[in-house]
């Protein structure tokens, strides 16, 4: 038996407390790196919830997945000081949080954004699916991409998938919804905005919905 399993086996709660060490290892790397980029003076742009991949164009990617500039745990407070980040960004991660953390987050976000620094969001635009269900209209099949979530029961599957994502999805979105987020937040000059190719990913346009908002000054 390898090493690894065999200590998993015969100490309780091993795995947790190798888990914990990693967590707070990588978490100190994080901050480090959060210095460093403060300590560099030049702009930041963070993009949040990026998963794995190091940043593009001049954005710091943000994430506890391996390969992310940045190691956080988003549900915990920004390793910023008020006021530094010229924009904030972030693609189909607000869908994963519930409501408080999701304001929680938004806070902390307007919190390190500087006066006029924007803020930016994609999220999953759940009225198509709810209207898929209450239409009695099928979706094609190719709006349902996550197959672990999908089921092919009925028609309310559609609403299972956007709603539920096999467990990961905390909160839905429609477009009225996201900018009044945004706006109780205490962002300024929100409004919608088109998929940016530069910043977003075209093949999720389809199921997607954007808004932008400023930092008072």
């Amino acid at each position: 038996m390898p090493l690894r399993a065999l200590i998993r086996e015969r100490i309780p709660l091993s795995t947790e407390a190798y888990e914990l060490a990693v967590h707070a290892r990588r978490r100190a790397a994080g901050r480090r790196t959060a210095r460093r980029l403060d300590a560099g003076g030049g702009e930041i742009r963070l993009e949040l919830g990026s998963g794995g991949r190091s940043g593009r164009g001049g954005w710091t990617t943000v994430d506890t997945a391996h390969g992310c500039d940045l190691y956080w745990d988003l549900r915990e407070p920004l390793p910023f000081p008020d006021g530094r980040i010229t924009a904030v960004y972030s693609s189909h991660l607000f869908e994963h949080l519930d409501y408080a953390a999701g304001s929680a987050l938004l806070a902390e976000c307007l919190r390190i954004l500087r006066p006029g620094g924007e803020f930016s969001i994609s999220v999953p635009n759940a009225r198509m699916y709810l209207q898929s269900y209450v239409d009695g209209t099928p979706l094609p099949r190719e709006y349902f991409g996550w197959g672990p979530a999908f089921h092919g029961t009925t028609s309310i599957d559609a609403v299972n998938y956007v709603a539920y994502m096999a467990g990961e999805h905390r909160y839905m979105f429609d477009e009225d919804n996201l900018l009044w987020r945004l706006r109780d937040a205490g962002l300024i000059d929100v409004a919608p905005r088109g998929c940016d190719p530069l910043l977003d990913s075209p093949e999720r346009d389809f199921e997607s919905i954007y808004a932008r908002g400023v930092k008072p000054r």
